[in-house]
């Protein structure tokens, strides 16, 4: 597989992975905020740019981490990984799989939603409510979603998705020219959606996580968001919370300096922790 990556700048390592719809374009604020200060690797995931789409016999999963793990062989050292929203479920899963390739992690508005299903399993506290809550509501627009591009009704779709993370009006608002990429990538989408709902993975799993870690929530986020940030950060041992304020989930767009000073702050804690990077494994 040939991965299609941005790359800038010289110093350590940072891979920043893309939320669903995306690219790795939504960096560019960012990258222009850490500009000569970071080496930075900006891949598409599988299906976005000129990557190649995901082989449909393979777990989706193992598709884009491959990708990351291609990212950390070209970094040739420990990398710190950010990842946005469903890049924050990529970036997650790859340190859990491969922690030597890691120097730090920084989910930012992390769509983890297997954490939920974990915790509404629980015992019928205040914690397991709130999950049932958080599920319903993401399940919600997952369900509307789905419909629709079920009933080939794409703007239907992206209607939902978009109104959803920024809110009413955010369809509408996006030029009719800049929507087209949304419905190139609609069927793309649609199984990073399924890739998203499918996760199981629950708290336990994070524990095992060693390297330095923060999670960011925006000011602005849905509920349901929020509430996944939270249990990330709670289940990574030592992990930092923070809130960009004035933002809503697509902040790296939005707030990209904001973004690239919180990310530049944690690199002093990420900076000490050493491994040892080792040799290709696969996904």
């Amino acid at each position: 597989m040939r991965v299609h990556y941005r790359e800038q700048g010289a110093g350590p390592p940072l891979v920043l992975l893309h939320s669903a719809g995306t690219g790795a374009s939504q960096w560019r604020g960012v990258a222009g905020r850490l500009e000569g200060r970071r080496r930075l690797l900006m891949p598409n995931l599988r299906g976005y740019g000129r990557t190649p789409p995901p082989d449909p016999a393979a777990p989706p999963l193992d598709e884009e981490i491959a990708v990351v793990r291609e990212m950390a062989t070209l970094a040739g050292a420990p990398a710190h990984l950010v990842g946005h929203s469903l890049g924050a479920l990529v970036a997650l899963h790859h340190a859990l799989r491969h922690p030597e390739t890691v120097a730090g992690l920084t989910l930012i508005e992390p769509v983890i939603v297997g954490i939920l299903h974990a915790d509404r399993a629980g015992g019928g506290d205040a914690a397991q409510i709130r999950a049932v809550r958080s599920l319903d509501e993401i399940g919600a627009m997952i369900a509307a979603f789905r419909d629709a591009i079920a009933a080939g009704d794409t703007a239907a779709a992206m209607r939902a998705f978009t109104e959803y993370w920024e809110g009413a009006g955010a369809w509408d608002a996006i030029p009719a020219a800049a929507r087209l990429p949304f419905f190139a990538r609609a069927e793309k989408m649609a199984a990073d959606v399924d890739l998203a709902w499918a996760d199981r993975t629950g708290r336990a799993a994070f524990a095992a996580l060693a390297c330095p870690a923060q999670v960011l929530s925006a000011e602005r986020t849905t509920p349901a968001a929020r509430d996944m940030a939270r249990r990330i950060a709670d289940a990574i041992p030592g992990a930092a919370f923070a809130t960009i304020p004035d933002a809503g989930h697509m902040a790296p767009v939005t707030r990209p300096a904001t973004v690239g000073d919180l990310l530049l702050a944690f690199e002093g804690r990420a900076t000490g922790h050493v491994s040892g990077m080792a040799g290709p494994t696969g996904a």
